[in-house]
This record gives structure tokens, sequence and C-alpha cells, in this order.
């Protein structure tokens, strides 16, 4: 009697650990191959926090999208020893008003179409709820309580540890190559030269993948600042007083979160088109990005404007020129489906990730995967996450 089908997954990121659990869970035989211990230090999944929000402009798709995983958050609190998703809200800040076009705008008119309830605030409102923002900073905002972060690092961890209870087999080496044979691919070749031999392998290498599955046409890495503050005042930045936040985003780039209960910084990031590098990149922040951040917190937030940066960190996206995910059996090469180009929006849909990407292996429908299909061609960048100003 055959024994169970076996799978070979590059990457234990969200991608990968998310697909490895739910691989495992359908029978699949896993080995997990990374070269760092999950949550590996250069990887995009990495750090203390990641937004989870439905805010998504016009986009009405990953509204829906990220409704379904935010019920899988809850659910994840309730199943897990402890909560990693916090539910603290988002405070949206417009460039103009609401009831004009733009991201803010169009997130606001998106969620109440959806049977939403974000609450628009008026300037009073703002200074007694929110004190830590300069008064009349933006004209216009609304603040949505369904939404918040989930402690990216320690998610990942959980995910990793649930797979091994299950039988995955986490293999500590880098990812080198595929193994081709019969038109296909069977296999990873790791970086030790040892052959990792599967009937299916998953790509789900983040930055790496381009060049692993030979896609650099099609995705790339860009860098993105993120910076980790120490406030002299910290309740002024707890969550109920400062929730998650992005501030004119699609413009400015900039979000950010509430003070971490544990690290206790405030931790503040940057979301625009970011600058293409390669996978390498030693993930440093340049002077310039700090000089930004500074003149950002002077304006807007001024009991940070001189807070000591604690730590900072370039976090490397792999993007996709339309900036939806890549998820999909390579339509040339049987026996390899590449899991990737999350854009820098990827990890807030963790609870579907693994079912998504498996159906992917598996080739069976999945409502959320038509819009993650192969692209068969080069296009140029038009990124398609209203969150993100075009570069």
């Amino acid at each position: 009697m055959a024994g169970p089908r076996r799978v070979a997954i590059a990457g234990a990121g969200v991608f990968g650990a998310a697909a490895a659990l739910e691989l495992r869970r359908r029978g699949w035989s896993v080995v997990l191959v990374d070269p760092e211990v999950p949550p590996a230090p250069r990887a995009a999944s990495t750090d203390v926090s990641k937004v989870v929000r439905r805010e998504y402009g016009s986009d009405r798709f990953y509204l829906d999208m990220a409704s379904a995983a935010i019920d899988g958050w809850r659910r994840w609190n309730a199943e897990w020893p402890a909560p990693l998703y916090h539910e603290c809200g988002l405070l949206a800040l417009a460039g103009g008003s609401l009831d004009e076009p733009g991201f803010a705008g169009d997130s606001w008119r998106s969620l109440q179409a959806a049977g939403c309830t974000p609450e628009r605030l008026d300037v009073a409102t703002v200074r007694e709820r929110f004190p830590a923002w300069r008064e009349g900073s933006y004209p216009d905002r609304f603040f949505h309580a369904a939404a918040g972060w989930a402690e990216s690092g320690r998610v990942v961890e959980r995910l990793v540890a649930l797979g091994r209870a299950a039988g995955v087999e986490l293999r500590r080496d880098g990812v080198a190559g595929l193994l081709a044979g019969d038109g296909g691919v069977r296999g990873l070749r790791t970086a030790a030269g040892a052959a990792v031999e599967a009937d299916h392998t998953l790509l789900a290498a983040g930055v790496w993948t381009p060049r692993l599955a030979g896609l650099e046409w099609g995705m790339w890495p860009t860098a993105h600042p993120v910076f980790h503050l120490r406030p002299a005042d910290p309740d002024l930045f707890r969550a109920e007083r400062f929730p998650v936040f992005m501030a004119d985003i699609a413009t400015s780039g900039w979000y950010g979160f509430p003070l971490h209960p544990r690290e206790g910084v405030v931790k503040i990031a940057g979301h625009g088109a970011g600058r293409r590098v390669e996978p390498d990149f030693a993930r440093t922040v340049g002077h310039e990005d700090e000089a930004l951040l500074r003149s950002f917190l002077q304006e807007q937030l001024p009991a940070l404007a001189t807070a000591p940066i604690v730590a900072s960190r370039s976090c490397l996206y792999c993007d996709t020129a339309d900036g939806h995910f890549w998820i999909d059996r390579d339509p040339r090469r049987a026996g390899l489906t590449v899991a990737s180009g999350g854009s820098g929006h990827a990890f807030k849909f963790a609870p579907l990730l693994g079912e998504v990407i498996a159906d992917a292996v598996e080739a069976r429908e999945n409502p959320w995967l038509p819009r993650f299909r192969w692209r068969r061609e080069a296009r140029p960048y038009a990124g398609e996450e209203e969150a993100r100003a075009p570069g």
C-alpha cells in the first residue's frame, strides 16, 4: 500500500508554516526547510506585530477576505494557550474629507456597505480619546473597533510548533534550487547539497522565491522602514488611547501600533512603494528614512518626536506588479506550487492561508484563489493594494 504523499516546502514564514500545518492535517508527509529557526530574523513574517484590518479602499474582495480572517483570528485566540491577536481597533486618518474619493473615504464607504460600523470622529473626540495626536493633524478620520494587530513572530512560532506536534519535519538548511525530473519538479536541493525528494514542492520562501522559481520578471523584493520607539510617557500610547493607525497612508505610507505590552515600544513603519533591493540586503534603515520618521512625528505625534529608537530594520516585501499574492501551481512545471508575493499585506490573512495554499497544491477550488492565479507575462508596476501609492 502506498504511503502518504510527500511535500517539500521551502520557507517557514507565515505562508510556509500555515501550509505545512494544513497539508499535514490533510494526510501529507511534510518536510519544511528553512535556514533559520522560525520566526527567521530576516523574514517579512517576523517582528513583534502586524496589522489586522478590513480597510482596503474600494476593494471589496480583500475586505471580505479580511472579515473571514478576523473570524479565524478570534477562533485561534479561543483555541491557543494565549491570545496572539489583539482587537484594539484602528484609527484611519484622512488627508481630505471622508466624503471624497481616496483610500480612507473609500474604506469608510466600503465598510458601511459591508455592514461594518466604523465611527466617524470629530476633532474634540480625537482630543479626548486619542490625545497623542496633534489636534487638527488630519481633516477627517474614523475609528473601526473590529481591527487590531497580531503578534507576528509568536504566531509563526505557534504554527510551526503545531505543525511539528502533528508530524511536520523541520529541516534547518537553506534551499539552493529545485530538483528537476520528468518535465517537472521532484523536490528541493539544499544549500548543504542534500536532495529532499517529494511528490510535490511548495516554494514559500518570501523574497527568495523569485530567484528559486525563476520568477524575477514577475515579483521582486522591496525594502520598507520599521522603527521601535521608547516613549517617555507610556500611558499615552496604551491601546485604549492609541490604537493601530494609518496616517493618510496611501500618501504618507505611515502606520503604527499601540505600546507593545511586553516590549514597551511603539512600532511605526512605512507602507509605501519602497525601494527595490536584492533578497540578501542587510535589512538596515537609512538616515533618510529616520529623518522622514522624525519629521512625521514632529508634525503629528509630538510626544514621540524625540523618543529614542531602540530598534530598526528594513522589512522586505516580496512584491508583485499588481500587489496581489501569487498562490498557484506552475502551469509549465508539474509538481510545483508557488505561494509568495505577499506585497506587504498578507499576514493578516494567516488563518486562511493554510487552506488557500493547500487547495492550490491539491488543485482544489477555493473562493479566494482566482485573484492569486499564475501571471503569464511581465507587467509594469501598477499596485492595486490601495493603501500603497504606486511607485
